[in-house]
């Protein structure tokens, strides 16, 4: 359970974020301090056993979405980058404890991770259909 609450932190987090970001025009920054400081208030105190680890994975996710628009030109895809934010922290929990600059880290390769899918699936779009026109410039002769 507490997995789902982390995912669905993050996910809210990083959307969050870049709505405030990108739609309410109010800058990365901004957007990434309103998020954390309204987490950092609110989680503890409704979620008393966990609500810290959740401020810290809403401040990670806030990291991810001042990713820029021409990277995540969508809210969609800032939900999937967001997602995969709260992935990757539950997947690294117990790594690197105390080492600086670990939250950034995560939400930078989710960045990453999403702008590599993208291209790889843009790749495929022309894989297929540069076959297409070979097929057909073969079917006329």
């Amino acid at each position: 359970m507490e997995n789902i609450l982390i995912l669905f932190v993050s996910t809210l987090a990083g959307v969050v974020t870049y709505y405030i970001s990108v739609n309410l025009n109010k800058g990365a920054v901004f957007g990434s301090a309103i998020v954390t400081l309204v987490s950092g208030l609110l989680f503890p105190n409704i979620f008393p056993s966990i609500g810290a680890k959740l401020a810290i994975v809403a401040t990670c996710a806030s990291y991810a979405g001042m990713v820029a628009v021409k990277n995540v030109p969508k809210l969609w895809e800032m939900a999937i980058v967001s997602f995969i934010t709260g992935g990757l922290y539950i997947a690294t929990t117990s790594a690197y404890v105390g080492v600086g600059g670990k939250l950034g880290t995560i939400a930078a390769i989710a960045c990453f991770s999403w702008i590599g899918c993208k291209k790889m699936l843009s790749l495929l779009k022309v894989n297929k259909k540069e076959k297409a026109y070979k097929r057909e410039l073969i079917d006329q002769h």
